[in-house]
């Protein structure tokens, strides 16, 4: 990085955001910023939001671009200038409001909607012949050992690479280590069944995953669909959900 004795600031930070920034500059600025202590309000919020997405740059520019059209449109309203706001003269307001106002209320309701998500009670043995590899599962799940009941999914998925119960479970426990984009594409591979004996854990659950993902509007039509279903008996906790979610906007 050219600047290795200066301090990382919020101009740096916002232009190693953009999609033609160097890609090894991007990190050591990433890392430098990890490792540091900002006393500015506005590039403390940008370090707390990368700290709570595992340092995607990403998410943080996505925030900043949704706060950015407010302050546009804020702008455009009281002035007649046509021309486009300087993106980083706005930053140093970008980044409180988006912290004070979007992401941690974002965040906020994630962990109230969070209270609804019903655990799994445990893993039934439907499958026979791998009667001794569901035992251990079972076992492994309810002891809370994830890590080593998400290596046997995996091992048992060679074998049943196309099973409901396997691809239910193994997001059931990839939901529980927070590896949220492979709960969503097991819990989506089994409500492309509707007679599946797990249709309606995994529409209601894949609501979840989708908001973990931040794909606020995919969560929200999800657990609509669940509400709408009389026959899902998370109809009513869906419909709680959905309460917490409005309430947001």
């Amino acid at each position: 990085m050219n600047n290795n004795n200066k301090p990382i600031t919020l101009e740096l930070l916002l232009q190693s955001l953009e999609n033609d920034f160097d890609d090894l500059e991007r990190e050591l600025i990433l890392t430098e910023l990890r490792n540091s202590t900002p006393t500015e309000d506005a590039l403390l919020g940008a370090k707390l939001i990368l700290e709570q997405n595992n340092w995607d740059y990403t998410v943080l520019k996505k925030t900043l671009t949704k706060a950015e059209r407010r302050i546009e449109n804020l702008v455009q309203a009281n002035s007649t200038q046509k021309s486009k706001p300087n993106y980083l003269k706005y930053a140093a307001i970008i980044v409180p409001i988006t912290l004070l106002s979007g992401y941690f209320i974002n965040k906020s309701n994630t962990n109230l909607i969070d209270q609804y998500y019903i655990k799994e009670a445990g893993l039934p043995n439907l499958m026979s012949t791998e009667k001794t590899n569901w035992e251990n599962l079972m076992q492994l799940y309810k002891s809370n050992q994830f890590e080593k009941a998400f290596t046997l999914t995996d091992k048992i998925q060679v074998q049943k690479p196309e099973n409901d119960t396997l691809n239910y479970f193994q997001a059931v426990i990839a939901y529980e280590l927070k590896k949220y984009a492979v709960a969503k594409n097991g819990f989506e591979k089994v409500t492309k069944n509707k007679q599946s004996a797990f249709y309606n854990d995994a529409e209601y659950r894949l609501g979840f995953a989708l908001k973990h993902l931040h794909q606020d509007n995919e969560s929200k039509h999800q657990f609509e669909t669940v509400k709408a279903n009389n026959n899902n008996p998370y109809s009513e906790e869906a419909n709680k959900v959905l309460k917490i979610i409005d309430s947001s906007k």
